[in-house]
């Protein structure tokens, strides 16, 4: 091999090894950015919620007092206050989907394995959902066959149950019954919840965010349709299972959800990888 052909090739594999380094600090630049930017989304959705869940937190201890107060009392401003309240659970709902549905966006999700009381759980939301109930005429029978005190991630279990039995609520005629049960076996969490709607056709569809049965301006039903995308994402992250089967006139969604012996059994932290909204 001549000498220049030697030079040559050295020269070229000199370029080929500095346009290596260029590309790699540019990976390095834009991966720093990267890390930047998820910092910063995880930031603001910590300000969202300080800024306006906790607010919300607080108006909503002290409106249910006075709402308590009010109708024991039997005031002429019970109606009035009335739909105040009521306005204000649902806004807080919708605010805490939209803040689940924009970490499940950003895959800013972390595991936080505590032990819970889930009757307490299931009274928390019965109050929180009475802007769903209030002038429905449903009955809704309860029955919990498990541990009185669980270990899993309790808010996600909290967001997850909350939306199964408020999209029940929302659903369901007048008058009608529904029917929660919440039973555990094998180490597994399930939560089953029933009532009579109309057959939901597209079984998958339904869990993607913002799909309703009936969209556009002729809806018959309130939401924002993030709940049940965001009870999916979550059942995911936390390796359970839902999926929904037809009763009769009635339809059931079941989830399943794993349980630990103490808060050790996971390590804290954990990104969603798979389950970014498309």
């Amino acid at each position: 091999m001549k000498h220049e052909d030697i030079i040559a090739t050295h020269l070229h594999t000199e370029t080929r090894i500095d346009d290596l380094k260029s590309v790699f600090q540019t990976l390095e630049t834009m991966n720093k950015k990267l890390i930047e930017s998820e910092k910063s989304k995880s930031h603001f959705l910590a300000l969202i919620r300080n800024e306006f869940h906790n607010p919300l937190i607080g108006m909503g201890s002290l409106l249910k007092h006075l709402y308590s107060s009010l109708k024991s009392k039997n005031s002429e401003d019970f109606e009035l206050f009335h739909l105040v309240y009521m306005d204000m659970l649902k806004l807080n709902f919708q605010l805490l989907n939209i803040v689940a549905a924009a970490e499940v966006e950003t895959a800013i999700l972390e595991k936080n394995i505590t032990l819970f009381d889930i009757k307490a759980m299931l009274e928390d939301i019965d109050a929180s959902l009475l802007f769903l109930l209030h002038s429905r005429a449903i009955k809704v029978k309860k029955k919990v066959e498990c541990s009185a005190t669980i270990h899993n991630d309790r808010d996600k279990i909290h967001t997850i149950l909350a939306n199964l039995m408020a999209n029940a609520y929302e659903y369901s005629p007048t008058g009608s019954e529904i029917s929660i049960e919440i039973f555990e076996d094998d180490k597994m969490l399930y939560i089953a919840i029933r009532n009579v709607g109309t057959d939901i056709k597209d079984k998958k569809s339904i869990f993607d965010p913002f799909y309703q049965q009936r969209m556009g301006f002729t809806r018959i039903h309130q939401g924002l349709g993030l709940g049940l995308s965001v009870c999916k994402s979550y059942i995911d992250f936390l390796g359970g299972n839902i999926f929904i089967t037809r009763d009769g006139d009635a339809n059931v969604f079941i989830a399943s959800l794993p349980l630990y012996e103490s808060d050790e059994d996971v390590l804290f932290g954990g990104e969603l990888d798979s389950f970014m909204f498309d």
